[in-house]
C-alpha cells in the first residue's frame, strides 16, 4: 500500500473543494452583477455568489453521501449476487483478501457489450466494482482477476474518492456555466446595452465580458484538470494489480484484448470517464492534456517487462526500463513492501476465455439477456433456445426438432447458465454445459448411469460412455440429464434431505 499516495489523494481531494468553492462563489457573484440593473450591481452579486455557494455545498453533499447511486444510475448498473456471477464473485473475493481490505465491495455488471470496468466509493469500507457484460464474456479468470486487481488497488489508494468528489464538482461548474449561458442567451442585446449605458460609462460591459469568458471558458480549464488528474494513479493501480495476483501477463493480457475489442462502450458519460480501467472513448493512444490514462501500449510493456518478480520494486524498475523517464514513478522510500514476490503459473480451471470475437460479443449479448429475464433452454439436439421475457407461454417447442420444453425463467441461474456454457468455447469441442433448470425433450433408456449431486456448489462431472463433460450450477434443480454425445441418461442423486425438481434436462 502507497501511505505517500493515499495522503496526498487526501489533501488533494480536501483543495480540490476549496478551489471549486471559491471558483463557483466568485462565478456566480460576477455573473449576477453582470445580468442585475444598474442601481443594484453589488446585490445581485450578492444573490449570484448564494446561488453558486448553496450549488456548490449541495454538489460536496451529493458526493460525499450520495455520488455511488448518482454515478452508477447513469451507467445503468445492476447490483449482483453470487448465484449469478459465483466466478466474479469469487475472484473479488480473493482480491479484497489479498489486498486486505475491510469490508467486500459491492459487484454491480453494466448491460454492455464492450469490455471494461470501473470501481468508485468514498473509502474501503463504502466501494464498489462495476465490470461489464462484455469483460466477463471476454476474459478468462486469470484476465478478469487482474482487472479487479486493478480495480481494488484505486480503492486501496483512495483514487476513488478523489475522482468521485473531482466529478462532482465538474458537473456544478456545468451546470453554473450552463445556467448562465441559457441566461443570456435568452436576454436580448439592446436590453443588455441598456443597462451599460445606465451604468454611466459602461462598466457593466466589461463585467459582462468578463462573466461569459468566465461561463465559457471555466467548463474547459474544469475538464482540462479533470481529465488530465495525475495518471501516476494508473501506473501504481497495475503495480497493485500485479502484486496482488503474482501474475502481470493476466492485467496486460486482459488490458490488449479490451484495447482492441471493436465494441465501443455506449453506457459511459464523459464526465466518468477516468473510473474506468481502459478509457471508453479511444483516448488511451495518446498522451495529451485530455487523456484521462496513460497509454495504453506503454502500460502493457511495463506489466510484460515485470519477468522477475511481481513486486512493487519490480514493477518500478519496469517501469524506469520501459518509460525511460528520469523521475522515478514513486520515491524508493515511499515503498512499505521490498520482499521478493514470484511470479506464479497461468491458472488451470478450465475456463478458458472464447476464442474469437464474434463468440465473445455473442456470449456478452446472452449474459445482457439473462440479466434481464430472457431464459435459456438447451434442446437435446444441441440447438440453444432463447425466450424472450414477452413470451406468454409456459411450454415451447425446439424449431429444429420439435421437442418441447417448459419455459422456467430462473433470473440467477439463468445468468450463471450463460457464463458457464461460454466458459467451455475455449475447451475441447467435447466439452458443454447443460443449462440449469430447462427441462423438456425424451431421453433415451439406451443406457443409464447414476452420479451423485451436491446441491449449492459448482459440480463438474463426465458421461461414463462417451466422456462428454458438464458443469452443473448450484440452482439446477432436475433428477437426470441426457448425454448429447451417446444418448445416454444420467440419473442423480442427491444428498440427504435435499429435494429436487421433476424436470428432465437434456444437453
Amino acid at each position: 500500500m502507497f501511505w505517500s499516495v493515499i495522503a496526498e489523494n487526501k489533501r488533494k481531494t480536501v483543495s480540490l473543494i476549496v478551489l471549486m468553492g471559491f471558483f463557483l462563489i466568485s462565478s456566480g457573484s460576477m455573473i449576477g452583477m453582470a445580468l442585475a440593473d444598474a442601481q443594484h450591481p453589488y446585490a445581485a452579486g450578492l444573490i449570484g455568489a448564494a446561488v453558486a455557494g448553496a450549488v456548490w455545498v449541495v454538489m460536496l453533499l451529493v458526493s460525499l453521501f450520495a455520488s455511488d447511486s448518482v454515478l452508477l444510475g447513469l451507467t445503468h448498473a445492476r447490483e449482483v449476487t453470487r448465484d449469478m456471477y459465483p466466478q466474479l464473485i469469487n475472484v473479488v473475493e480473493e482480491m479484497v483478501i489479498a489486498g486486505s481490505l475491510p469490508h467486500m465491495p459491492r459487484i454491480f455488471v453494466v448491460d454492455d457489450p464492450s469490455p471494461n470496468a470501473f470501481a468508485m466509493g468514498k473509502s474501503p469500507d463504502k466501494s464498489c466494482i462495476c465490470v461489464t457484460a462484455g469483460l466477463l464474456a471476454l476474459c478468462d479468470r486469470d484476465e478478469l482477476q487482474g482487472v479487479v486487481a486493478h480495480e481494488i488497488g484505486h480503492i486501496m489508494n483512495r483514487d476513488v474518492l478523489y475522482m468521485t468528489v473531482a466529478a462532482t464538482m465538474l458537473g456544478s461548474i456545468l451546470f453554473i456555466s450552463d445556467m448562465f449561458v441559457r441566461s443570456f442567451r435568452y436576454t436580448s442585446t439592446t436590453r443588455l446595452a441598456s443597462r451599460s449605458r445606465r451604468a454611466g460609462g459602461g462598466a457593466a460591459g466589461p463585467l459582462l465580458i468578463v462573466s461569459l469568458l468566465l461561463a465559457i471558458i471555466g467548463p474547459i480549464l474544469a475538464r482540462v484538470l479533470y481529465f488530465s488528474i495525475s495518471r501516476r494513479r494508473e501506473y501504481l493501480a497495475d503495480a497493485t494489480s500485479a502484486r496482488l495476483t503474482r501474475y502481470p501477463e493476466g492485467l496486460a493480457s486482459a488490458l490488449e484484448k479490451i484495447g482492441q475489442s471493436p465494441v465501443m462502450l455506449s453506457s459511459a458519460p464523459s464526465a466518468i470517464a477516468p473510473f474506468y480501467t481502459v478509457n471508453p472513448y479511444r483516448q488511451h493512444i495518446s498522451s495529451g492534456a485530455f487523456a484521462t490514462h496513460p497509454p495504453l501500449s506503454e502500460r502493457i510493456q511495463i506489466l510484460r517487462a515485470m519477468s522477475h518478480g511481481a513486486g512493487y520494486t519490480d514493477y518500478l524498475k519496469a517501469y524506469a526500463r520501459v518509460t525511460r523517464r528520469r523521475r522515478a514513478l514513486l520515491p524508493p522510500a515511499d515503498l512499505t513492501e521490498r520482499g521478493k514476490v514470484d511470479i506464479r503459473q497461468a491458472s488451470r480451471d478450465g475456463c478458458s476465455a472464447p476464442a474469437t470475437r464474434a463468440e465473445s460479443l455473442r456470449r456478452a449479448r446472452d449474459i445482457i439477456r439473462a440479466l434481464n429475464d430472457f431464459a435459456f433452454i438447451t434442446c437435446a439436439c444441441g440447438l440453444r433456445i432463447k425466450v424472450a421475457p414477452e413470451y406468454p407461454k409456459d411450454r415451447i417447442a425446439c424449431p429444429r426438432c420439435s421437442r418441447v420444453h417448459s419455459v422456467q425463467r430462473s433470473g440467477a441461474a439463468a445468468v450463471g447458465s450463460v457464463l458457464s456454457a461460454s466458459s467451455a468455447m475455449g475447451a475441447p469441442a467435447a466439452a458443454r454445459v447443460v443449462c440449469p433448470d430447462q427441462g423438456g425433450g425424451h431421453p433415451s433408456e439406451r443406457a443409464v448411469q447414476e452420479a451423485r449431486f451436491v446441491p449449492g456448489r459448482w459440480q463438474k462431472i463426465a458421461c461414463e460412455i462417451c466422456g462428454h463433460g458438464y458443469e452443473i450450477s448450484p440452482r439446477f434443480s432436475g433428477k437426470r440429464l441426457v448425454c448429447s454425445g451417446c444418448g445416454a441418461v444420467i440419473r442423480f442423486s442427491r444428498a440427504a434431505g435435499q429435494g429436487g425438481g421433476s424436470s428432465d434436462i437434456s444437453a
